[in-house]
C-alpha cells in the first residue's frame, strides 16, 4: 500500500493528527452483496477535528471483487 504523508491540516494549518475508524455497519463494501468490505481509517486534525484523509484498511479485498463496473457506468446504465 502507498504511503499518503499529510504534513498540515489543509483547513486549518495545524500539523499533529490522529487516526480513527469506521467499521461494521460504516464498512466499505466491495458489491451490492454486502459480504466482503473493509474498516475505513481516518486521519483526524488534532486542532480543528476535520478528516483530512480516509482509505479503507484492507484494499486487497476490492482487488478480489467480481463487480469490476465503475460507479459512473452503473449509474448510466
Amino acid at each position: 500500500m502507498v504511503e499518503i504523508k499529510i504534513d498540515k491540516c489543509p483547513y486549518c494549518g495545524a500539523r499533529e493528527f490522529a487516526e480513527g475508524y469506521h467499521y461494521d455497519e460504516a464498512s466499505i463494501m466491495t458489491n451490492s452483496s454486502g459480504i466482503i468490505g473493509s474498516k475505513v481509517i481516518y486521519v483526524i486534525c488534532k486542532n480543528c477535528g476535520s478528516i483530512v484523509h480516509s482509505r479503507v484498511a484492507n484494499p486487497e479485498v476490492f482487488n478480489k471483487s467480481t463487480d469490476s463496473t465503475a460507479p459512473s457506468e452503473k449509474n448510466e446504465k
